[in-house]
């Protein structure tokens, strides 16, 4: 029985899988354990909209928006208890049939494109999506299977590896993915395959290596790793990161259609026809802890992450771009987690900068991202440069991809007057801890675009400092460390479950090896 529900699981996990809605171009993504003969360029437009859906999209992406201050649910429906109390159980919303599929998918690429003339692009973006889905997997769980994990029907039970042994392969692989890119100088270029950068392989080496530091400085609490972080930063520093205008952002050509929609906006937005998402718009709201982080603090944000008073996106108005001198802040409401008291019509939804429209890309990573990252490991000492100015970069950018005031110069202009206040976590000079004010301002720009990542981030160095929920059911007094393993894999892999010790996890006092 149990050889059979994981025959089933390898055959099926792509169906459904990255998000409320079927994502677009998931017929494109081919099953690497049915015989297609799909040709690698068929198959990475599939591999890119699924990953950026996954990263976008589904239960976790929900409950971590909550758990962070940036939403709640809206009062009128059910107490979404589970996510208010902080419960964690193994049939909770889970993204680990998720990141295999794509991962299935990746590795297809990989192993085909290497054995055809010329591909070796091919081969090290798929190391490069690799390494992202890898790194996800690590980061919620811990110890996944690894060394004996996309064998299909030859390995259908793969043994658990340590999370810090998958972190130092990935770094490794993302090396030899920057190596294959730089030194294949007659390789096929991907071209309108890349729904990311369109074939730009000097934004796939800036891409890969930021992924690399990015997973470098996730690992700043492991005091055996010191002088190897260092030193790995060192070896691909040449490489450059993403910066200003360099987003990976994915877009396989999202069309006002069902199941072709922008990810976010198809599930909490508007349906083809314009009418709100069933439960989605109405039921997601904003929250309270964020809301009151941009209030406070005189950050024209505020209207791009949250929509004002009984607005939705068939408003016209919905996409204004104003300024900070033109926000009544008395327009946005919220309750604090724990609490669903505001009705839709008397609270804020989700705001243009999140809901961009049907046909926006799709977030993979920003360049905000990417700045804050390079100013931890500036601070850090793990490399040189000007922590300040990437910090203020990584609030510019941020600016930049919500289209503060409806254009660049604007945009730039009213992030220099944000981070030029004299306020703690905003101001440098005001900022006594460094990584405080880095971490809370990159809480600040990931808001709605990539939960995880704050998550992530809250749970190695204890920021951004948001409120516990107030719900008295709750079952501890923080957020979990960690999921816990889904129910599908102590159904299909239970072997090699326990022998890791993954049937023991407590999501509250059980640590990802890189957590603080």
């Amino acid at each position: 029985m149990k050889k059979f529900l994981y025959i089933v699981a390898i055959f099926t996990i792509l169906v459904g899988m990255t998000s409320c809605k079927k994502g677009f171009l998931t017929d494109l993504a081919q099953n690497p354990n049915s015989p297609s003969g799909a040709d690698p360029s068929l198959v990475l437009p599939g591999v890119l909209s699924n990953l950026a859906a996954n990263i976008s999209g589904g239960g976790t992406y929900q409950r971590q928006g909550a758990w962070l201050g940036y939403w709640n649910y809206s009062g009128g429906y059910s107490l979404n208890a589970d996510v208010q109390s902080y419960k964690m159980t193994t049939d909770a919303p889970q993204v680990w049939d998720n990141y295999y599929g794509i991962l299935s998918n990746a590795n297809y690429i990989e192993q085909t494109a290497a054995s055809m003339p010329n591909m070796q692009y091919f081969v090290a973006i798929a190391k490069i999506l690799k390494a992202v889905c890898f790194q996800y997997l690590v980061d919620v769980y811990n110890d996944v299977p690894y060394t004996q994990a996309l064998k299909g029907t030859a390995n259908l039970f793969p043994k658990y590896d340590k999370g810090s042994d998958i972190y130092d392969s990935l770094v490794s692989q993302l090396d030899d993915a920057i190596a294959l890119i730089q030194n294949s100088p007659n390789a096929t270029n991907p071209g309108s395959s890349d729904i990311m950068y369109g074939g730009d392989m000097s934004l796939w080496l800036k891409f890969a290596n930021t992924v690399k530091l990015r997973m470098l400085v996730r690992e700043s609490n492991v005091s055996s790793k010191q002088s190897y972080i260092q030193s790995e930063i060192a070896k691909t520093a040449s490489v450059g990161y993403i910066g200003f205008g360099e987003d990976a952002l994915v877009n396989p050509g999202y069309l006002n259609s069902s199941g072709k929609q922008n990810p976010i906006w198809a599930n909490y937005a508007l349906t083809p026809s314009g009418s709100l998402v069933a439960d989605g718009y109405n039921y997601l709201r904003g929250g309270k802890a964020a809301m009151d982080f941009y209030k406070l603090n005189h950050d024209p944000r505020l209207a791009y992450f949250y929509g004002q008073i009984g607005d939705d996106p068939r408003d016209p108005n919905f996409f204004a771009t104003p300024v900070e001198s033109e926000i009544d802040t008395s327009k946005y409401a919220a309750d604090p987690l724990g609490e669903q008291t505001l009705q839709p019509s008397k609270g804020s939804g989700l705001g243009p900068g999140v809901l961009k429209g049907y046909n926006a890309p799709a977030v993979i990573m920003l360049a905000a991202e990417s700045y804050f990252v390079q100013a931890e490991a500036v601070v850090r000492g793990y490399m040189s440069g000007d922590a300040q100015t990437l910090y203020q970069n990584g609030i510019t950018a941020s600016f930049e991809y919500l289209n503060v005031g409806g254009q660049q110069s604007v945009a730039d202009q009213q992030a220099q007057a944000y981070y030029s206040q004299n306020v703690a976590n905003i101001g440098w000079n005001a900022s006594s801890d460094k990584i405080q004010a880095i971490i809370t301002q990159k809480w600040a720009a990931l808001n709605g675009i990539c939960n995880v990542e704050a998550w992530n981030d809250w749970r190695r160095t204890g920021f951004p400092v948001v409120p516990v929920s107030v719900y008295s059911g709750r079952v501890a007094n923080h957020m979990p460390y960690r999921y816990l393993y889904p129910t599908s894999e102590f159904q299909r892999n239970i072997d090699a479950l326990k022998a890791d010790g993954g049937d023991q996890v407590n999501a509250f006092t059980n640590k990802v090896f890189w957590g603080q």
